[in-house]
């Protein structure tokens, strides 16, 4: 019980960030500050993403949890960040159908949602090569993984062809890729660094701020547990 007071008091500004896709700052909690800012970038107005996700997933791997299934992993997440519910009903099973694709079939999955029609003709292929350059950036030092996904980020910024709302989207997924990618956070699970949580990030960044966190912490915890979704 004192856990989750805990987690739930250190999420609360990050919750308040997460609502709202034209707001998001770079505030840090107590934990972040803890973990230190080196996988930061201050000019991505949506870096706030990344440091929720880092900071959710070391809270849960501080804790002791067992879940069993994937609606134990959802109420999991929730608490971890706080808050509510997303999705609920049959859709449910829509959105537990394509979390399991990103992690045992992640280029089907990948394939599927660069289908989505909210992304353009640019946006796509920015996103796909991303995604072809991720193997190698989750192989080598972070420091040169950092560059290239900082040089990503600046030209989105920069971008006269993207939507503001397909900027947010990018910016979401380079967020967590790199405190994904990190080296002192999962550094013990090669799933902090799985292609397939990333895929979910995008996902979950179609929908909204608050889904681009939750979905790949849904994968993460899921693979951290060995539990098929």
């Amino acid at each position: 019980m004192g856990l989750l007071s805990v987690i739930l008091f250190a999420c609360t500004n990050e919750t308040d960030q997460l609502n709202s896709i034209d707001s998001i700052d770079n505030k840090s909690d107590t934990y972040f500050k803890k973990l230190g800012n080196s996988a930061g970038n201050g000019a991505n107005p949506y870096d706030g993403i990344g440091q929720s996700y880092r900071n959710a997933l070391s809270l849960y791997k501080a804790g002791v949890h067992i879940p069993g299934n994937y609606e134990d992993i959802m109420l999991l997440v929730q608490n971890l960040l706080g808050s509510m519910p997303t999705i609920t009903g049959t859709a449910t099973t829509t959105q537990q159908q394509l979390l399991a694709a990103c992690m045992t079939t992640p280029d089907a999955a990948l394939e599927q949602v660069l289908q989505n029609p909210s992304l353009s003709e640019p946006a796509v292929t920015i996103l796909s090569d991303f995604f072809n350059n991720y193997s190698h950036w989750a192989s080598e030092p972070f420091g040169k993984a950092y560059s290239d996904i900082i040089a990503i980020e600046n030209s989105t910024l920069n971008s006269g062809t993207l939507s503001d709302d397909e900027q947010r989207i990018i910016l979401a997924v380079t967020s967590i890729t790199r405190y994904s990618l990190h080296h002192s956070c999962c550094e013990d699970t090669d799933w902090g660094k799985s292609v397939g949580n990333i895929i979910a990030a995008l996902a979950g960044a179609l929908e909204s701020n608050q889904t681009a966190v939750e979905y790949p912490l849904i994968t993460s915890i899921a693979g951290l547990e060995k539990i098929q979704l």
